[in-house]
């Protein structure tokens, strides 16, 4: 690679996901880190390859980030050990919150909540939760760059993900949809007539909906696309949710109802198995999942048919089903509307 100039920079690409970085050779450690929305100046150094952002491009010039990096590698900084880990847990979700999904600022919210470390050297190297693993290479990561500790304790870990395959049963979900407890025994509901993500219903707002549709933003999607899906009979329990302690709302559940053995994203696979029983195409239920896998290449381009008519009846299928493992639950159709909120 030839020496970084300011045209160069400029045509650097921003990927769409992570962050690559392009290093100067004409100065050791020194370089641009391009992510999805910036460019920034680095330089990397010291025996623990310590790295320091200098600035984000163009705010700051290339002839100044290379004396800036000259200097720090001449005389590295002294490493910032009296920040707490509180302190940088914080900091790094309000960080992720500026650049991440909600859904996988949550998600490392969930992970980084239950480590009751004082300080970041104090944070058990032993844990074996895949996903608290995979934050945490994350944080540290994060928190070595803004020189709050030296070295990554989860640099190496393996991060292996079970694939989960329990599929709750029709009397299992009965009981769960059985149960009362506003506003967690709504949220519950929400997801096992809907099959949508938990991100979608908890930071559900009223103006998605028009009419008889409901639109998730790609902001909260997985897909980082938007997503249409009729309202149907779950709209009579459909509302803005301000909850916390999701831990003890389940224990609670768990306890009133003997379901055991669970998490909310079970209700998606319990979703599409029941479709899939109830004779619902493939294409249909994978629609309302936001999975559209069964149309791709150049079909994907000009097959713009949403599907609609067919997701709505699949919806009202799958809510008399449900009607009829639990029929002391209410489920007659009543859309909700901002008149009624």
């Amino acid at each position: 690679m030839s020496a970084l100039t300011e045209l160069s920079i400029r045509n650097l690409p921003n990927p769409q996901t992570g962050s690559i970085k392009h290093f100067d050779p004409t100065l050791p450690g020194f370089g641009v880190r391009c992510t999805a929305r910036s460019k920034s100046f680095f330089v990397q150094f010291g025996s623990q390859r310590r790295l320091k952002t200098i600035g984000r491009w163009p705010n700051i010039s290339l002839r100044i980030a290379r004396q800036n990096a000259k200097q720090i590698l001449i005389s590295p900084p002294p490493l910032t050990k009296n920040v707490s880990f509180d302190e940088a847990r914080s900091a790094y979700l309000e960080d992720c919150a500026t650049r991440l999904r909600p859904s996988t600022v949550e998600r490392y919210h969930y992970s980084l909540k239950p480590i009751a470390a004082k300080t970041l050297e104090g944070v058990p190297k032993n844990l074996t939760d895949p996903h608290q693993i995979a934050t945490l290479k994350a944080f540290f990561n994060w928190c070595i760059e803004r020189e709050l500790t030296e070295r990554n304790p989860y640099l190496r870990r393996k991060a292996m993900v079970r694939e989960r395959d329990r599929v709750l049963t029709d009397d299992e979900v009965a009981r769960l949809m059985a149960y009362e407890h506003q506003p967690y025994s709504d949220i519950v509901k929400l997801l096992c007539l809907t099959g949508q993500r938990r991100s979608q219903i908890v930071n559900f707002r009223l103006e998605w909906i028009d009419g008889d549709m409901v639109t998730f933003p790609s902001t909260i999607m997985k897909s980082g696309r938007s997503h249409t899906i009729p309202l149907t009979g779950y709209g009579r329990i459909l509302s803005q949710f301000s909850f916390n302690g999701w831990s003890k709302a389940k224990k609670r559940i768990e306890r009133h109802t003997g379901v055991t053995d669970w998490v909310l994203h079970d209700f998606r696979r319990y979703f599409s198995s029941t479709m899939a029983r109830l004779g619902v195409p493939l294409h249909v239920t994978e629609q309302l999942l936001d999975h559209r896998s069964q149309i791709t290449g150049v079909a994907a381009i000009y097959n713009r048919y949403s599907f609609l008519p067919e997701m709505r009846d699949a919806l009202t299928q799958f809510s008399k089903h449900v009607e009829n493992l639990a029929p002391s639950l209410p489920m007659e159709t009543k859309y909700l509307s901002r008149s009624n909120g």
